[in-house]
């Protein structure tokens, strides 16, 4: 059918931009080559020939080996990219894809469409369109290493002011880039969320992208002639560039545009040199792997396998399927920051994957930490992340000092026994005038029923925000009805309003205590009042351990927040030691760096389904007495198929359980 005049004009607009596309490629490359032609004396084939000829076996030998060292690097890449991308491919297949798919698209050209195209034929478990989210990733992260690669170059073998200055202003511009991607590690472009790669990943990136581009610059330095006065410490600077410019150019090979950049970077009374050997270069380097990539696709079978991590037995599971009988309490705060349960066999830990960390929170939840250690390393490299141990204590930290990991105290946790508890003696003289205050005052305080007064509960949450500003989280809870209603609540009334409330992280053997909001015109005494009926309530129903959390204990932190440890301090408590570890010094400050960015700074909050217990404790009344928003936040959080739904964990759960429970008794 022919087409009207409007259907062409949108035909034309289509492909006139798609036109220009694969033509300017094609001009560049012959606009080089002519401008090359006549600034560089180019010399014939015979004496191309003659000099290829000559070059000795050792030098095709060097520059052999060095391309293959680029392309091992390359397979490394490729490697840090699926990790990032959480393919779960990480084997030499993963590696042979990377390296077949770099030495089509580096000689083909059209990169994005021959690349994916590579990794998806060597590896169809990827997914046309993850095969080609991981060749748009590998190219944009190369062109940046590179483009520090040869900003570092410019400053430090710059031949004029005006080359390092822009050398630097590079570098500024990429290290403004790597804080700010630590900073805002997702942007957010409509319903499009970007995360950025890790810092581990970017500097591995840069890392992998430093060994690729200097054994593919030896490799073209072997090449030259003898007689060839150029060191190799003048080349790789002017490769490292001449590169750049090759791919900015698009053409098939940087054709053109690489020899031009080269010849004006280096000597120009070596031009003959340097064309022979970049024919030299061209063979070994670009064509010769193009060979084998294409024999990799002809034969997919022979060449490449998928394989997955190895997790050693590792199983995730949400925070549903947090056990009762657990070593500590404040674990649950998983059910609120997206923290998972990673079990390694019996042995289990809550794990906080961040985007700079894996961070086990607070020890392990059952079973040894002594046998988690390595798996949680090997969890957190599978996604280009440092190795983080947060709150453990001093069995834990020794656990892993052990083993080499570093170690660090940073907090003391204040240790409560309610059923020895007795607020007599000169130590708890403050407590005791604090609670007469609340009483004068006319507060009392009870344990919250199954139903919350959620409204009251949101205005006093309010209250405290206006005054204290935005609620810390991450490591700590914050107002949401359906995280609530998994704890212990304590109120504290006065003239029949709530003015202020504390909710506790329950175990069978221990709470914890979490949030904290009074309103600002609270009477003196009332945190102290919910402290006391929180001890009294754990003592009638046998609990034998209550943790007032913990403080800040370094040298930093002694200049703040005093009066959360003179509140603390009031009762008493047995102070515990807190450790951070990690595996070395680096990867601890990018967990804490990135905790503490989280801590002030949370995401939003994603607590998951309530359990059916949980959802039958407020009845179509209880949800009525709520504030529109807050019933709607309750609902929203539980599962679509109502009491149809069920909690029963798996069977091995239960032997982690009876397990955990002999340990206890030995």
């Amino acid at each position: 059918m022919p087409l009207t005049r409007l259907s062409r004009a949108r035909h034309a607009r289509w492909h006139v931009p798609q036109f220009i596309r694969i033509l300017l490629p094609l001009v560049v490359t012959i606009a080089c080559l002519d401008i090359l032609q006549r600034t560089v004396a180019l010399p014939d084939l015979a004496e191309l020939g003659a000099t290829l000829g000559a070059l000795p076996l050792h030098q095709w030998l060097g520059a052999l080996i060095a391309t293959a060292i680029s392309f091992w690097a390359l397979g490394r890449y490729d490697s840090v990219a699926h990790r990032h991308l959480q393919t779960g491919l990480d084997g030499r297949g993963a590696r042979r894809a990377g390296m077949a798919a770099i030495a089509l698209s580096q000689t083909i050209g059209f990169g994005l469409i021959t690349g994916a195209f590579a990794r998806w034929r060597l590896m169809p478990g990827l997914g046309p369109v993850t095969a080609t989210r991981l060749t748009a990733m590998v190219s944009v992260s190369f062109m940046m290493a590179l483009a520090a690669i040869c900003a570092t170059a410019l400053v430090m073998v710059g031949d004029t002011t005006q080359m390092r200055l822009i050398g630097t202003l590079m570098l500024a511009a990429l290290a403004t880039g790597l804080v700010l991607s630590a900073v805002f590690p997702v942007m957010r472009m409509g319903p499009v969320a970007l995360r950025w790669p890790s810092l581990t990943a970017q500097l591995a990136f840069a890392g992998w992208a430093l060994i690729d581009v200097t054994a593919a610059g030896t490799a073209l330095w072997l090449l030259l002639p003898a007689g060839s006065e150029i060191t190799l410490t003048a080349l790789l600077p002017a490769y490292f560039i001449a590169l750049g410019v090759a791919l900015l150019s698009s053409a098939p090979g940087g054709a053109g545009a690489f020899e031009l950049a080269l010849c004006a970077l280096l000597p120009t009374t070596t031009g003959a040199d340097i064309i022979a050997a970049i024919v030299a270069f061209r063979l070994i380097y670009y064509a010769l792997p193009a060979c084998v990539a294409g024999a990799t696709l002809l034969f997919p079978q022979a060449f490449s396998k998928e394989g997955s991590i190895d997790e050693l037995g590792h199983d995730i599971r949400d925070a549903a399927h947090l056990p009762h009988h657990r070593t500590c309490a404040e674990t649950q705060v998983i059910a609120q920051n997206g923290g998972r349960i990673h079990a390694f066999g019996l042995n289990q830990l809550a794990v906080l994957d961040t985007t700079q960390a894996s961070i086990a929170l607070f020890g392990p939840i059952s079973g040894r930490i002594s046998e988690t250690l390595d798996g949680l390393r090997h969890h957190a490299r599978s996604r280009n992340s440092a190795a983080c141990l947060y709150k453990c204590d001093a069995v834990c930290a020794q656990a892993a000092r052990k083993v080499g990991w570093r170690v660090l105290r940073i907090a003391s946790e204040a240790v409560l026994s309610p059923n020895r508890f007795q607020d007599q003696g000169p130590r708890l003289r403050q407590l005791r005038r604090k609670l007469r205050q609340a009483e004068k005052a006319g507060v009392v305080v009870l344990p919250a029923s199954d139903a919350l007064p959620l409204e009251q509960m949101s205005h006093v949450d309010a209250a405290w925000r206006a005054r204290h500003g935005r609620a810390r989280g991450t490591t700590m809870g914050r107002f949401e009805p359906g995280y609530l209603q998994r704890q212990e609540v304590f109120l504290a009334w006065q003239d029949d309003e709530i003015v202020g409330f504390m909710s506790f992280h329950a175990a069978a053997e221990e709470w914890c205590l979490d949030l904290v909001r009074l309103r600002p015109d609270a009477p003196d005494g009332t945190g102290h009042a919910l402290i006391r009926a929180a001890l009294t309530d754990a003592a009638a129903r046998a609990i034998p351990r209550l943790s007032l959390a913990a403080v800040p204990d370094h040298l930093l932190a002694r200049h703040f927040d005093k009066g959360l440890r003179r509140f603390k301090e009031s009762f008493a408590p047995t102070w515990e030691p807190r450790y951070a570890a990690a595996p070395n010094w680096t990867q601890m400050a990018l967990a804490l760096a990135d905790l503490i960015r989280l801590v002030h700074w949370p995401e939003p909050i994603r607590t998951p389904p309530a359990s059916t217990s949980q959802q039958q404790a407020l009845s179509q009344e209880d949800l009525a007495d709520m504030t529109w928003e807050a019933a709607a936040a309750y609902v929203a959080n539980l599962p679509s198929s109502g009491v149809e739904q069920t909690t029963s964990q798996p069977p091995h759960n239960e032997l982690e359980e009876n397990a955990f429970a002999l340990s206890r008794r030995a």
